[in-house]
């Protein structure tokens, strides 16, 4: 669990550099290093990898309080253009709705293997680790429809997210896009896929990740 470790400090050090912009909600979200490990507060229902329980021990998710108090079920990081959601493990279950379960009676869906949990999510699109693999392998999906992958484990994604992060805030303080036709500067795609080739080790995996952020 070392490297997944490193990649945990090094992902709430590189939320921690490069905070938020002011948003509809209250910039209190984050998430922080737990100095002692969390009893964790999750759903029988949902299964968490060793990986996944590993970070949700160490690595406290603040949730968003919008400015009216209602408080939200997740954070969000800050990508350029818009935010990625991360759910604490006591809001998983909530999340998995309208994926492994669906309806307005929250069946379970045919299509949905119950070892795929949603994590987090980008415009409603899911980030999904797999649980009952090694290494907890990561992809996403465009709503519901099928998954592809963008790590072959949840440290790599955690590395990937956080040279992102890094790119965004530091080569290009926050400002990745043209201001006059809104689209992602050439250059700063290229100078992300570089980075992510050498963390995700597969050019399809650094391919489909900008995709998934930026297509």
């Amino acid at each position: 669990m070392k490297q997944l470790e490193n990649s945990v400090l090094k992902f709430i050090q590189a939320m921690d550099e490069y905070p938020k912009e002011e948003a509809p909600v209250h910039n209190n979200g984050g998430v922080r290093y737990r100095s002692k490990l969390a009893k964790l507060e999750v759903d029988e229902k949902i299964y968490l990898s060793p990986e996944l329980i590993f970070f949700y021990k160490h690595c406290e998710i603040i949730c968003n309080i919008r400015p009216d108090g209602y408080p939200l079920d997740c954070t969000d990081i800050d990508l350029g253009n818009s935010p990625l959601y991360l759910y604490p493990a006591d809001k998983l279950v909530r999340r998995q709705e309208g994926f492994r379960w669906i309806g307005s009676e929250k069946r379970e869906n045919p299509n949905w293997d119950p070892n795929w949990l949603v994590v987090a999510d980008k415009d409603d699109d899911p980030i999904v680790v797999v649980t009952n693999e090694e290494n907890s392998p990561v992809f996403a999906s465009y709503e519901t429809s099928a998954l592809f992958p963008i790590a072959d484990s949840f440290s790599a994604f955690l590395d990937a997210l956080s040279v992102t992060l890094e790119i965004i805030h530091e080569k290009y303080k926050g400002e990745i896009m043209d201001e006059e036709t809104f689209d992602i500067y050439d250059d700063f795609i290229e100078m992300v896929k570089s980075s992510l080739i050498s963390i995700l080790n597969k050019e399809q995996y650094a391919n489909n990740f900008i995709d998934y952020l930026y297509g």
